[in-house]
């Protein structure tokens, strides 16, 4: 006699998603997660912060698209959110989905106030990172970045990576990263902070 599947204890329908990122903040730490898949009800998310049952986490699809909840349960990386507000989950992804293809579209960013060495034609110089995403860093230095150098970036480890600073003005730049960091990488701002720059 086999052993019957348990039963079904969600009432909405679960939309599965294909790799969305999303901005979380729970327990005192933010960090990126996937999306697994989102209904009107609850959203799965696979992550690296500590997914506490009972905590509250806050869970940012997009720039201004953000939704909160409860941790009702986890597994490993992944873990079930339980939202505060019912969503319409089908017109939510629809709409993320064409922010996502839009012209001025931009990854999600981690505020991240470091400073790191950045290499360069003309030597290294320490810089404070602003925020940082998969694709690309915002840095404070103080002069020599022009559109078009290329650079790299010593994150620590296998963090460090090769870009090339699309924009300088006033102290700021933006460095376009030719390999993008991950979701793992990115996954605890706690972390990262102590990995070994």
């Amino acid at each position: 006699m086999g052993v019957l599947p348990s039963p079904e204890r969600r009432d909405h329908q679960r939309l599965r998603t294909v790799y969305r990122v999303a901005r979380v903040t729970t327990s005192g730490d933010q960090g990126l997660a996937k999306v697994r898949n989102l209904s009107d009800q609850g959203i799965m998310l696979s992550l690296s912060l500590p997914a506490c049952p009972g905590a509250p986490i806050a869970i940012e699809l997009a720039e201004g698209c953000n939704l909160y909840g409860t941790i009702v349960w986890q597994n490993g990386s992944d873990c079930g959110v339980r939202l505060g507000n019912a969503i319409d989950s089908a017109q939510t992804l629809k709409r993320l989905y064409e922010e996502r293809y839009a012209r001025d579209y931009r990854p999600l960013r981690l505020p991240f106030g470091k400073t790191v060495p950045i290499t360069y034609e003309d030597g290294t110089q320490l810089v404070r990172l602003r925020d940082i995403s998969q694709s690309g860093v915002k840095i404070a230095h103080s002069g020599g970045f022009s559109p078009g150098l290329p650079v790299k970036i010593l994150l620590g480890g296998d963090l460090d990576r090769r870009g090339i600073v699309r924009w300088s003005r006033d102290g700021t730049a933006g460095i376009w990263l030719t390999e993008n960091l991950s979701v793992a990488d990115l996954g605890s701002l706690r972390a990262l902070s102590g990995a070994d720059f």
